[in-house]
């Protein structure tokens, strides 16, 4: 129960810590140009107004190919669920955080 309480602290830190530090003030902060303006997409469903990079389709089915692949090798409904948490779910929560942290920071630079 310590351990798992002890990994939500840490995952809250990781949340919160940046928010608490503060951001820059208007006078500190660079002058920032005009944003772009978004491209017209006619109005329709949600999923016609999202627009991802070939890399990032790329992740998320490689993403899904590697849990259905450590679960097809591990078979975590025969008695492996660690080892299966471990090896598949692991390393794509650990990826796509990372790749959650990558585009706030991105943002956040700009």
């Amino acid at each position: 129960m310590q351990e798992i309480l002890v990994v939500a602290a840490i995952a809250l830190a990781v949340i919160f810590i940046p928010r608490l530090m503060g951001r820059k003030t208007d006078a500190e902060s660079k002058p920032q140009s005009r944003p772009q303006p978004r491209p017209y997409i006619p109005a329709g469903n949600l999923l016609s107004r999202i627009v991802l990079p070939g890399w990032m389709r790329a992740a998320i089915v490689l993403t899904f190919l590697w849990v259905a692949g450590c679960a097809a090798y591990f078979r975590p409904w025969d008695g492996n669920p660690l080892w299966f948490f471990c090896v598949s779910l692991g390393p794509a929560v650990a990826f796509w955080g990372g790749v959650w942290a990558w585009f706030g920071y991105k943002k956040y630079k700009q």
